[in-house]
Protein backbone atom coordinates (compact mmCIF):
# COMPACT_ATOMS: atom_id res chain seq x y z
CA UNK A 1 0.00 0.00 0.00
CA UNK A 2 1.38 3.42 -0.93
CA UNK A 3 1.59 6.28 1.53
CA UNK A 4 -1.00 8.11 -0.60
CA UNK A 5 -3.45 5.22 -0.27
CA UNK A 6 -2.83 5.03 3.48
CA UNK A 7 -3.47 8.72 3.81
CA UNK A 8 -6.63 8.59 1.68
CA UNK A 9 -7.92 5.57 3.58
CA UNK A 10 -8.08 7.66 6.72
CA UNK A 11 -11.04 9.44 5.13
CA UNK A 12 -11.74 12.57 3.17
CA UNK A 13 -12.55 15.29 5.67
CA UNK A 14 -14.35 18.46 4.68
CA UNK A 15 -11.16 20.47 5.09
CA UNK A 16 -9.27 18.25 2.63
CA UNK A 17 -11.85 17.29 0.01
CA UNK A 18 -11.44 19.04 -3.33
CA UNK A 19 -14.55 19.65 -5.43
CA UNK A 20 -14.78 20.80 -9.05
CA UNK A 21 -17.99 22.54 -10.17
CA UNK A 22 -18.63 22.56 -13.93
CA UNK A 23 -21.32 24.70 -15.57
CA UNK A 24 -21.39 27.09 -18.52
CA UNK A 25 -23.43 29.58 -16.44
CA UNK A 26 -21.02 31.59 -14.24
CA UNK A 27 -23.76 32.54 -11.77
CA UNK A 28 -24.28 28.87 -10.93
CA UNK A 29 -20.61 28.01 -10.50
CA UNK A 30 -20.14 31.08 -8.28
CA UNK A 31 -23.14 30.25 -6.07
CA UNK A 32 -22.19 26.59 -5.67
CA UNK A 33 -18.52 27.31 -5.05
CA UNK A 34 -19.41 29.89 -2.38
CA UNK A 35 -21.58 27.37 -0.53
CA UNK A 36 -19.05 24.55 -0.81
CA UNK A 37 -16.23 26.72 0.52
CA UNK A 38 -18.47 27.76 3.40
CA UNK A 39 -19.03 24.06 4.11
CA UNK A 40 -15.27 23.63 4.40
CA UNK A 41 -14.36 22.13 1.03
CA UNK A 42 -11.67 23.29 -1.35
CA UNK A 43 -13.53 24.25 -4.50
CA UNK A 44 -12.47 25.04 -8.07
CA UNK A 45 -14.67 25.78 -11.07
CA UNK A 46 -14.76 25.25 -14.82
CA UNK A 47 -16.99 26.77 -17.46
CA UNK A 48 -16.95 23.82 -19.86
CA UNK A 49 -16.24 20.12 -20.10
CA UNK A 50 -12.99 20.83 -21.90
CA UNK A 51 -11.81 23.13 -19.12
CA UNK A 52 -12.82 20.51 -16.57
CA UNK A 53 -10.58 17.92 -18.25
CA UNK A 54 -7.63 20.29 -17.87
CA UNK A 55 -8.41 20.54 -14.16
CA UNK A 56 -8.67 16.78 -13.98
CA UNK A 57 -5.16 16.47 -15.42
CA UNK A 58 -3.57 18.87 -12.92
CA UNK A 59 -5.66 18.65 -9.72
CA UNK A 60 -6.31 15.75 -7.34
CA UNK A 61 -10.10 15.82 -7.23
CA UNK A 62 -12.45 13.98 -4.90
CA UNK A 63 -15.73 15.09 -6.43
CA UNK A 64 -17.02 16.70 -9.64
CA UNK A 65 -20.41 18.42 -9.86
CA UNK A 66 -21.34 19.00 -13.49
CA UNK A 67 -24.29 20.19 -15.50
CA UNK A 68 -25.60 17.67 -18.03
CA UNK A 69 -26.28 20.01 -20.93
CA UNK A 70 -23.38 22.30 -21.92
CA UNK A 71 -21.99 23.64 -25.20
CA UNK A 72 -19.14 21.54 -26.58
CA UNK A 73 -18.40 18.55 -24.37
CA UNK A 74 -21.58 17.47 -22.61
CA UNK A 75 -21.81 16.43 -18.99
CA UNK A 76 -22.31 12.83 -20.12
CA UNK A 77 -19.09 12.87 -22.13
CA UNK A 78 -17.26 14.44 -19.19
CA UNK A 79 -18.65 11.78 -16.84
CA UNK A 80 -17.40 8.99 -19.09
CA UNK A 81 -13.92 10.49 -19.25
CA UNK A 82 -13.72 11.07 -15.49
CA UNK A 83 -14.74 7.49 -14.72
CA UNK A 84 -12.29 6.19 -17.33
CA UNK A 85 -9.42 8.04 -15.67
CA UNK A 86 -10.36 7.49 -12.02
CA UNK A 87 -13.47 5.56 -11.03
CA UNK A 88 -13.12 6.69 -7.41
CA UNK A 89 -13.88 10.33 -8.26
CA UNK A 90 -17.52 10.95 -7.41
CA UNK A 91 -19.64 12.65 -10.05
CA UNK A 92 -22.89 14.45 -9.28
CA UNK A 93 -24.98 15.43 -12.29
CA UNK A 94 -27.07 18.61 -12.30
CA UNK A 95 -30.06 18.19 -14.55
CA UNK A 96 -33.40 19.86 -15.25
CA UNK A 97 -36.66 17.90 -15.30
CA UNK A 98 -36.77 18.33 -19.08
CA UNK A 99 -33.44 16.49 -19.38
CA UNK A 100 -34.43 13.27 -17.59
CA UNK A 101 -33.45 11.17 -20.60
CA UNK A 102 -29.91 12.55 -20.20
CA UNK A 103 -30.01 11.72 -16.49
CA UNK A 104 -30.89 8.11 -17.28
CA UNK A 105 -27.97 7.88 -19.67
CA UNK A 106 -25.73 9.35 -16.97
CA UNK A 107 -26.83 6.72 -14.49
CA UNK A 108 -25.97 3.99 -16.96
CA UNK A 109 -22.48 5.47 -17.14
CA UNK A 110 -22.05 5.32 -13.34
CA UNK A 111 -23.03 8.79 -12.23
CA UNK A 112 -23.04 8.75 -8.45
CA UNK A 113 -25.91 11.13 -7.67
CA UNK A 114 -28.17 13.86 -9.06
CA UNK A 115 -29.14 17.41 -8.25
CA UNK A 116 -32.45 18.19 -9.93
CA UNK A 117 -32.85 21.82 -10.94
CA UNK A 118 -34.11 23.92 -9.34
CA UNK A 119 -32.47 22.84 -6.07
CA UNK A 120 -31.57 24.65 -2.87
CA UNK A 121 -28.12 24.86 -1.34
CA UNK A 122 -29.05 22.62 1.59
CA UNK A 123 -29.72 19.83 -0.92
CA UNK A 124 -26.30 20.52 -2.41
CA UNK A 125 -24.61 20.09 0.97
CA UNK A 126 -26.41 16.81 1.69
CA UNK A 127 -25.63 15.45 -1.76
CA UNK A 128 -21.93 16.32 -1.47
CA UNK A 129 -21.71 14.79 2.00
CA UNK A 130 -23.20 11.51 0.73
CA UNK A 131 -20.88 11.43 -2.26
CA UNK A 132 -17.73 11.97 -0.18
CA UNK A 133 -18.84 9.31 2.31
CA UNK A 134 -19.15 6.93 -0.62
CA UNK A 135 -15.70 7.89 -1.90
CA UNK A 136 -14.16 7.22 1.51
CA UNK A 137 -15.51 3.67 1.43
CA UNK A 138 -14.20 3.07 -2.08
CA UNK A 139 -10.76 4.40 -1.18
CA UNK A 140 -10.69 2.35 2.02
CA UNK A 141 -11.49 -0.77 0.05
CA UNK A 142 -8.74 -0.10 -2.50
CA UNK A 143 -6.20 0.77 0.18
CA UNK A 144 -6.81 -2.54 1.93
CA UNK A 145 -6.46 -4.34 -1.43
CA UNK A 146 -9.71 -6.15 -0.73
CA UNK A 147 -13.17 -6.31 -2.32
CA UNK A 148 -15.49 -3.60 -1.14
CA UNK A 149 -17.56 -6.12 0.78
CA UNK A 150 -14.67 -6.62 3.21
CA UNK A 151 -14.85 -3.04 4.49
CA UNK A 152 -17.55 -4.40 6.76
CA UNK A 153 -21.29 -4.95 6.76
CA UNK A 154 -21.95 -1.36 7.77
CA UNK A 155 -19.70 0.00 5.00
CA UNK A 156 -21.32 -2.17 2.34
CA UNK A 157 -24.77 -1.11 3.52
CA UNK A 158 -23.69 2.53 3.20
CA UNK A 159 -22.49 1.99 -0.38
CA UNK A 160 -25.79 0.34 -1.33
CA UNK A 161 -27.77 3.06 0.42
CA UNK A 162 -25.86 5.72 -1.49
CA UNK A 163 -26.60 3.98 -4.78
CA UNK A 164 -30.28 3.64 -3.89
CA UNK A 165 -30.46 7.33 -3.03
CA UNK A 166 -29.17 8.13 -6.52
CA UNK A 167 -31.82 5.87 -7.99
CA UNK A 168 -34.47 7.53 -5.84
CA UNK A 169 -33.46 10.95 -7.13
CA UNK A 170 -33.73 9.75 -10.72
CA UNK A 171 -37.05 7.98 -10.10
CA UNK A 172 -38.47 11.03 -8.35
CA UNK A 173 -37.55 13.19 -11.33
CA UNK A 174 -39.42 10.84 -13.65
CA UNK A 175 -42.46 10.80 -11.38
CA UNK A 176 -42.46 14.61 -11.22
CA UNK A 177 -43.40 14.75 -14.91
CA UNK A 178 -46.85 13.43 -13.95
CA UNK A 179 -48.83 16.05 -12.00
CA UNK A 180 -51.15 13.44 -10.48
CA UNK A 181 -48.90 10.69 -9.09
CA UNK A 182 -47.10 12.24 -6.13
CA UNK A 183 -45.98 9.47 -3.79
CA UNK A 184 -46.84 6.70 -6.25
CA UNK A 185 -43.34 5.20 -6.38
CA UNK A 186 -42.97 5.16 -2.61
CA UNK A 187 -46.31 3.41 -2.26
CA UNK A 188 -45.61 0.86 -4.98
CA UNK A 189 -42.23 0.06 -3.41
CA UNK A 190 -43.79 -0.42 0.02
CA UNK A 191 -46.67 -2.58 -1.22
CA UNK A 192 -44.36 -4.70 -3.36
CA UNK A 193 -41.72 -5.28 -0.68
CA UNK A 194 -44.26 -6.18 1.98
CA UNK A 195 -46.02 -8.56 -0.42
CA UNK A 196 -42.71 -10.14 -1.39
CA UNK A 197 -41.94 -10.72 2.28
CA UNK A 198 -45.31 -12.46 2.73
CA UNK A 199 -44.37 -14.71 -0.18
CA UNK A 200 -41.04 -15.55 1.48
CA UNK A 201 -38.86 -14.00 -1.22
CA UNK A 202 -35.14 -14.11 -0.45
CA UNK A 203 -33.16 -10.91 0.10
CA UNK A 204 -31.81 -10.82 -3.47
CA UNK A 205 -35.31 -11.20 -4.90
CA UNK A 206 -36.54 -8.41 -2.64
CA UNK A 207 -33.73 -6.18 -3.90
CA UNK A 208 -34.79 -6.91 -7.47
CA UNK A 209 -38.39 -6.17 -6.54
CA UNK A 210 -37.38 -2.84 -4.98
CA UNK A 211 -35.47 -1.87 -8.12
CA UNK A 212 -38.42 -2.83 -10.28
CA UNK A 213 -40.84 -0.86 -8.10
CA UNK A 214 -38.74 2.30 -8.14
CA UNK A 215 -37.99 2.07 -11.88
CA UNK A 216 -41.19 0.48 -13.18
CA UNK A 217 -42.26 3.67 -14.97
CA UNK A 218 -38.80 4.76 -16.15
CA UNK A 219 -39.94 4.11 -19.73
CA UNK A 220 -42.44 6.97 -19.41
CA UNK A 221 -39.58 9.31 -20.33
CA UNK A 222 -40.44 8.38 -23.92
CA UNK A 223 -44.00 9.72 -23.49
CA UNK A 224 -44.52 13.49 -23.96
CA UNK A 225 -45.63 15.35 -20.83
CA UNK A 226 -48.63 16.68 -22.75
CA UNK A 227 -49.83 13.10 -23.10
CA UNK A 228 -49.03 12.14 -19.50
CA UNK A 229 -51.02 15.10 -18.13
CA UNK A 230 -53.79 15.20 -20.73
CA UNK A 231 -57.06 16.01 -18.95
CA UNK A 232 -59.23 13.88 -21.22
CA UNK A 233 -59.17 10.44 -22.86
CA UNK A 234 -56.10 9.51 -24.90
CA UNK A 235 -56.23 8.96 -28.64
CA UNK A 236 -55.30 5.55 -30.04
CA UNK A 237 -51.89 6.92 -31.01
CA UNK A 238 -51.28 8.40 -27.55
CA UNK A 239 -52.39 5.20 -25.86
CA UNK A 240 -49.96 3.31 -28.08
CA UNK A 241 -47.10 5.45 -26.74
CA UNK A 242 -48.10 4.75 -23.15
CA UNK A 243 -48.35 1.00 -23.76
CA UNK A 244 -44.73 1.02 -24.96
CA UNK A 245 -43.32 2.28 -21.65
CA UNK A 246 -42.65 -1.16 -20.08
CA UNK A 247 -40.64 -2.17 -23.16
CA UNK A 248 -38.74 1.14 -23.17
CA UNK A 249 -38.03 0.79 -19.44
CA UNK A 250 -36.63 -2.72 -19.79
CA UNK A 251 -34.33 -1.50 -22.58
CA UNK A 252 -33.09 1.38 -20.42
CA UNK A 253 -31.84 -0.94 -17.65
CA UNK A 254 -30.42 -3.52 -20.05
CA UNK A 255 -26.64 -3.74 -19.83
CA UNK A 256 -26.41 -1.95 -16.47
CA UNK A 257 -25.21 -4.70 -14.11
CA UNK A 258 -26.92 -3.41 -10.97
CA UNK A 259 -30.22 -2.58 -12.72
CA UNK A 260 -30.63 -5.36 -15.27
CA UNK A 261 -32.13 -7.95 -12.85
CA UNK A 262 -35.15 -5.66 -12.55
CA UNK A 263 -35.74 -5.76 -16.32
CA UNK A 264 -38.32 -8.58 -16.34
CA UNK A 265 -40.59 -7.08 -13.70
CA UNK A 266 -40.33 -3.63 -15.32
CA UNK A 267 -41.29 -5.25 -18.63
CA UNK A 268 -44.15 -7.30 -17.14
CA UNK A 269 -45.85 -5.02 -14.61
CA UNK A 270 -48.78 -4.38 -16.99
CA UNK A 271 -49.18 -8.01 -18.06
CA UNK A 272 -52.34 -9.77 -16.80
CA UNK A 273 -52.75 -13.30 -15.53
CA UNK A 274 -55.43 -14.00 -18.17
CA UNK A 275 -53.18 -12.85 -21.04
CA UNK A 276 -55.01 -9.60 -21.81
CA UNK A 277 -52.22 -7.26 -20.64
CA UNK A 278 -49.36 -5.54 -22.44
CA UNK A 279 -46.81 -5.24 -24.01
CA UNK A 280 -46.49 -8.96 -24.87
CA UNK A 281 -49.82 -10.44 -23.77
CA UNK A 282 -48.09 -12.93 -21.46
CA UNK A 283 -50.35 -15.35 -19.62
CA UNK A 284 -50.17 -17.26 -16.35
CA UNK A 285 -46.77 -18.67 -15.46
CA UNK A 286 -45.19 -16.86 -18.39
CA UNK A 287 -45.15 -13.84 -16.06
CA UNK A 288 -42.40 -13.79 -13.40
CA UNK A 289 -43.41 -13.83 -9.74
CA UNK A 290 -41.82 -10.40 -9.29
CA UNK A 291 -43.83 -9.13 -12.27
CA UNK A 292 -47.02 -10.46 -10.68
CA UNK A 293 -46.22 -8.75 -7.37
CA UNK A 294 -45.43 -5.44 -9.05
CA UNK A 295 -48.64 -5.64 -11.11
CA UNK A 296 -50.81 -5.79 -7.96
CA UNK A 297 -48.80 -3.13 -6.11
CA UNK A 298 -48.87 -0.72 -9.05
CA UNK A 299 -52.56 -1.23 -9.77
CA UNK A 300 -53.60 -0.75 -6.13
CA UNK A 301 -51.53 2.44 -5.81
CA UNK A 302 -53.04 3.74 -9.07
CA UNK A 303 -56.60 3.05 -7.85
CA UNK A 304 -55.98 5.24 -4.81
CA UNK A 305 -54.73 8.14 -6.98
CA UNK A 306 -57.01 10.71 -8.54
CA UNK A 307 -56.57 11.11 -12.25
CA UNK A 308 -57.90 13.79 -14.64
CA UNK A 309 -60.37 11.29 -16.11
CA UNK A 310 -61.56 9.56 -12.89
CA UNK A 311 -61.86 9.95 -9.14
CA UNK A 312 -59.66 8.02 -6.74
CA UNK A 313 -61.21 4.91 -5.22
CA UNK A 314 -61.56 4.51 -1.48
CA UNK A 315 -59.16 2.00 0.06
CA UNK A 316 -62.04 -0.41 0.68
CA UNK A 317 -63.25 -0.22 -2.92
CA UNK A 318 -59.68 -0.67 -4.20
CA UNK A 319 -59.22 -3.77 -2.05
CA UNK A 320 -62.52 -5.18 -3.34
CA UNK A 321 -61.32 -4.60 -6.91
CA UNK A 322 -58.05 -6.45 -6.18
CA UNK A 323 -60.03 -9.38 -4.77
CA UNK A 324 -62.39 -9.45 -7.77
CA UNK A 325 -59.42 -9.45 -10.15
CA UNK A 326 -57.71 -12.48 -8.59
CA UNK A 327 -57.25 -15.15 -11.24
CA UNK A 328 -57.99 -12.68 -14.05
CA UNK A 329 -55.76 -9.62 -13.83
CA UNK A 330 -53.68 -10.89 -10.90
CA UNK A 331 -52.18 -14.20 -9.76
CA UNK A 332 -54.28 -15.61 -6.89
CA UNK A 333 -51.38 -16.48 -4.60
CA UNK A 334 -49.94 -12.99 -4.98
CA UNK A 335 -53.33 -11.44 -4.19
CA UNK A 336 -53.48 -13.52 -0.99
CA UNK A 337 -50.01 -12.32 0.04
CA UNK A 338 -50.90 -8.72 -0.84
CA UNK A 339 -54.06 -8.83 1.30
CA UNK A 340 -52.12 -10.36 4.20
CA UNK A 341 -49.51 -7.60 3.89
CA UNK A 342 -52.27 -4.99 3.84
CA UNK A 343 -53.79 -6.39 7.01
CA UNK A 344 -50.40 -5.98 8.70
CA UNK A 345 -49.98 -2.41 7.44
CA UNK A 346 -47.48 -3.22 4.66
CA UNK A 347 -44.51 -3.49 7.03
CA UNK A 348 -41.05 -3.10 5.50
CA UNK A 349 -38.97 -2.74 8.65
CA UNK A 350 -36.22 -5.33 8.84
CA UNK A 351 -36.28 -6.03 5.09
CA UNK A 352 -32.78 -4.53 4.61
CA UNK A 353 -34.02 -2.06 1.99
CA UNK A 354 -35.55 1.18 3.22
CA UNK A 355 -38.25 3.01 1.33
CA UNK A 356 -36.71 6.24 -0.03
CA UNK A 357 -38.43 9.51 0.71
CA UNK A 358 -38.84 10.68 -2.86
CA UNK A 359 -40.57 13.85 -1.72
CA UNK A 360 -37.18 14.94 -0.34
CA UNK A 361 -35.60 14.28 -3.72
CA UNK A 362 -38.15 16.23 -5.74
CA UNK A 363 -40.11 18.97 -4.01
CA UNK A 364 -42.60 21.55 -5.07
CA UNK A 365 -39.96 24.10 -5.98
CA UNK A 366 -40.27 26.14 -2.80
CA UNK A 367 -37.12 27.46 -1.17
CA UNK A 368 -35.05 26.51 -4.18
CA UNK A 369 -32.09 28.69 -4.96
CA UNK A 370 -30.23 27.29 -7.97
CA UNK A 371 -32.12 27.48 -11.29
Amino acid sequence: MTSKDMSEAEGTSASRAKVLVVDDEPAITVALAKRLRRDGYECVTAGSGEEALKRLATDELDLVITDVRMPGMSGIELLKEIKRRDADIQVIMMTAYSDIDFAIEAFRHKADDYLLKPFNLTELSHCVERALEHRCLLVESRASQAPIGTVGREGLATVERHYRQGLAALAGAIESRDQHTGGHLENVARYALATGAELGLAAEKRRTLWLGAVLHDVGMVAVPEAVINKPGPLTAEEWGLVREHPLVGSRIVRGAAYLEPAGPCILQHHERWDGSGYPAGLKGDEISLEGCVLAVADAFAAMLSERPYRKALSEGDALDEVKRSAGQQFERRVVGAFLAAHDRGFPVEGLEIEIPDLSRQVGDGSQRGVP
